[in-house]
């Protein structure tokens, strides 16, 4: 038996299985690892396909939404993969453990120009919040990203153009354009060292930003169901409508692969079948 497979408690373990991941991520794990912990009330080694099995019942009696069910159980089932690599556990239980589907189709969380045009530019909405909106949609940055922006990230170039450095998933970096009529009207926030703050000068967190894009939603009379990754969604949709490359997509808005940007064009085609059948 290795030295690894002596590991002494969960807690060592869940920081080793956390070691070096993005702060975000450690705290939404380590959340997720220690209220499944309290659930089973038994140590790891000691937990059965039953245990997690109840968990999962569990979950979903507390009417917490599919896609955070999926990502509670997904992050568990980790956890089980990388003790079973150090022989902490000796089977691993969690594989067996079936993740309900989620719905993969993204034409549904995709807005017409126009509507994220009237959400963005709502004008009961403060400066801030439009600002914030309008860069999450001209960058198509993740909520995160935006959130944790500096002054110190953007950079004027010669040209007269403007780029901001963006730190994303696996602590990649990636540097992508603002328009530059986004980025004047962001001049009038410059009092503190983030970009998009609180009363306070402490940057606007999740919570913060989920407020922002309801608010607005209402204000604007786009569907209340719209988040702030649907942003997103329509940044890569609508810049591929107009002659954007996957690449392009993919570096912008820091996909891993042209395979991640596909997917838009499939959620919005251009072309189809059915334009020649005569109909």
């Amino acid at each position: 038996m290795s030295e690894l497979s002596r590991v002494s408690s969960d807690s060592i373990l869940i920081n080793m299985w956390l070691h070096g991941r993005p702060a975000t991520t450690t705290v939404a794990y380590r959340r997720n690892a220690e209220y499944f912990l309290n659930f089973v009330g038994k140590s790891l080694e000691k937990v059965a396909l039953e245990d997690l099995q109840n968990y999962s019942d569990h979950l979903r009696s507390t009417g917490v939404k599919e896609s955070s069910l999926r990502t509670k159980l997904n992050t568990i089932k980790s956890l089980f993969t990388f003790a079973a690599k150090l022989n902490y556990v000796r089977f691993n239980v969690a594989a067996a453990l079936r993740i309900p589907k989620g719905n993969t189709s993204l034409a549904g969380r995709i807005l017409k120009q126009s509507e994220v045009l009237r959400l963005i530019n709502c004008p009961q909405l403060s400066v801030r919040d439009r600002c914030f909106l309008k860069l999450v949609y001209a960058t198509g940055m993740r909520v995160s990203e935006a959130c944790n922006l500096k002054w110190e990230d953007f950079q004027e170039r010669d040209s007269g153009e403007v780029q901001v450095t963006v730190l994303g998933k696996g602590e990649k970096l990636r540097t992508v354009l603002v328009p530059i009529v986004v980025w004047m009207e962001m001049q009038t926030l410059r009092n503190y060292e983030y970009v998009f703050t609180s009363s306070t000068g402490n940057p606007i967190d999740r919570v913060m930003a989920h407020r922002i894009i309801k608010n607005a939603a209402a204000l604007s009379g786009v569907t209340s169901k719209v988040s702030l990754h649907w942003l997103r969604h329509c940044n890569a949709s609508h810049a591929l409508a107009k002659g954007a490359s996957l690449a392009l997509v993919r570096d912008s808005l820091g996909h891993s692969s042209v395979a991640v940007s596909d997917r838009y064009l499939h959620a919005n085609p251009t072309d189809s079948t059915s334009n020649y059948l005569g109909f």
